[in-house]
């Protein structure tokens, strides 16, 4: 098999490749930036969000509030599968790295949303809605290079009309590293749950985890948060789902540029509900090259795959109830593949391929 790694620039390259061309992809070709850069970059970006967004950004409550988290209890059994190949029958996964504009959720009458991001294309998204993209309206502070300023890329979220985006819902700047920094579910009562990992060369390469909730009839967003905050971010990539009145939030966190065994890296959860936040959970424990995972409709079941960056390709699961398991190998034969993928089908199993070359397919049913 021929393994890919994702690719590691240096990071005054990247910088440079970002301010030039993302004015160039903008369609602007401004060389003056306007905003200074802020005695507290961190006031500014919560008052600007703030302002954007038409209600105040709360911080995750204490006592965990924006870094901490549980591990997995010490008591939680190990994950006990039943796992049978079989014949691809869907797509190979995506590899992480590679660029993933748009991400759908379906909404309780069956309709589907999407969530766009990047520029304001008129080839991706109907013209003449009203959302606003400058750079004086920038979330966050970019250091500007040989004149010209970053223009960031934003989300739109609306339904697909004649083969384009009808955006009603819109999130201003989602930073820097935008190879897949979103994701979006709605739950049963029809509202949009949307999650931006934000990682910003300019602060560090500083991670801030945002979940908004939005209606998207009256285009407004309701509530939002600022779940997570970690210092330099290799990458950092969320995957939401929502059941019936709950919506889960599972994301990863790396930096394996430096440190290589930085603390607090591996993938965490937390689930939302009318009631509030549950508790942040650390699901794994060292770092996560790629993940996905899927919720079983008629038993709330949540099963996730992830590949450890090192090698290896994990399961576990959450019950409805909050009951954990612990991660098992998926088999012991597979290591360094490059994309995992689950889905649910029938009877409460789940479909799980691996490897975006050579992929292969299984059923797995979980021993109850």
């Amino acid at each position: 098999m021929n393994i890919k790694r994702r690719p590691i620039f240096p990071v005054t390259v990247f910088i440079l490749v970002l301010l030039v061309f993302g004015s160039t992809l903008s369609g602007r070709t401004e060389v003056s930036d306007p905003q200074d850069r802020p005695t507290d970059d961190i006031a500014f970006e919560e008052a600007q969000t703030a302002k954007l967004l038409g209600v105040p950004v709360q911080n995750f409550p204490a006592p965990q509030a924006l870094k901490g988290f549980d591990e997995l209890p010490s008591n939680a059994l190990q994950f006990k599968f039943i796992l049978t190949s079989r014949a691809l029958s869907g797509p190979s996964p995506r590899v992480s790295y590679h660029e993933r504009k748009i991400v759908t959720a379906r909404a309780p009458d069956g309709s589907v949303y999407e969530a766009y991001c990047g520029y304001d294309n008129p080839e991706q998204i109907v013209p003449g809605h009203g959302f606003v993209s400058n750079f004086e309206n920038r979330r966050q502070w970019y250091e500007s290079h040989l004149g010209y300023g970053y223009m960031p890329e934003d989300v739109y979220i609306g339904k697909r009309e004649a083969g384009r985006i009808k955006p009603t819902l819109f999130f201003r700047d989602v930073g820097s590293h935008t190879t897949a920094p979103h994701y979006l579910a709605i739950d049963n009562r029809g509202m949009v749950h949307l999650a931006v990992a934000d990682v910003n060369i300019s602060q560090g390469n500083r991670l801030d985890l945002y979940w908004v909730i939005g209606d998207p009839n009256t285009g407004r967003w309701n509530a939002a948060w600022l779940i997570d905050r970690r210092g330099f971010t290799s990458w950092s990539h969320p995957w939401s789902a929502a059941w019936g009145n709950k919506v889960h939030l599972i994301w990863d966190w790396c930096d394996v540029s430096i440190h290589k065994n930085a603390p607090g890296m591996g993938a965490f959860h937390v689930e939302w509900s009318p009631n509030g936040f549950g508790r942040k959970t650390r699901i794994f424990t060292s770092p996560v090259g790629e993940l996905d995972a899927a919720v079983d409709p008629q038993s709330g079941l949540l099963v996730i795959v992830l590949a450890q960056d090192a090698g290896g390709v994990y399961v576990l699961s959450r019950s409805a109830d909050g009951k954990w398991t612990r991660p098992s190998l998926l088999l012991a034969r597979l290591s360094g593949l490059d994309g995992v993928s689950i889905e649910p089908t029938q009877n409460g199993s789940f479909i799980v391929r691996a490897g975006s070359e050579d992929t292969k397919e299984w059923l797995l049913r979980p021993e109850r």
